[in-house]
């Protein structure tokens, strides 16, 4: 549980510093530029057998990223559970390797991009174009990639050094 708890810090202050360190924002998109806490979230699915814990973990992130980074009100728990409810129905059709957790990662990212695109606009807090939604996403395809595969391969080789099973 601690590893999970550490990575899931590791992930969520990655996404402060990426963010105040690289000049980007909603309009300059950048090709290293994706939400790393929801990937976190997307790899920590992987260990948990118990989902009271990994709910836990989740609505704290998400109470977090909304206070810290995005201003919103439980916008981001909502988003979060979304976005567990589902993976955790897919994980009945795909299986558990770093190929489809690369794919489940960027799905999570289009959903979180795309749900938060279409609360927003309904509720006529921000707005921007689709074409810029659309361009946000293509360009978090590398970075989402690229964290997907580095952080499951260390939490998996950390993970299973120190446990012989999921996290109960």
């Amino acid at each position: 549980m601690i590893v999970m708890i550490i990575y899931a810090v590791i992930s969520f202050l990655l996404d402060g510093f990426i963010s105040n360190y690289m000049n980007v924002g909603i309009i300059d998109v950048s090709y290293f530029r994706t939400i790393f806490s929801v990937i976190s979230l997307v790899i920590m699915l992987y260990f948990f057998d118990d989902n009271k814990k990994y709910f836990y973990i989740l609505i704290v992130m998400g109470i977090l990223f909304d206070i810290v980074y995005t201003n919103t009100f439980l916008l981001n728990i909502f988003l979060f559970y979304v976005i567990y409810f589902v993976l955790s129905k897919i994980n009945y059709f795909l299986s558990d390797n770093l190929f489809m957790v690369c794919i489940k990662s960027y799905l999570a990212i289009c959903l979180y991009h795309t749900l938060s695109y279409l609360i927003l606009m309904i509720a006529e807090y921000q707005y921007y174009s689709v074409k810029l939604l659309g361009n946000i996403l293509l360009h978090s395809i590398i970075s989402t990639v690229i964290y997907s595969v580095f952080s499951y391969l260390i939490i998996k080789k950390i993970f299973y050094k120190r446990y012989d099973r999921k996290i109960r």
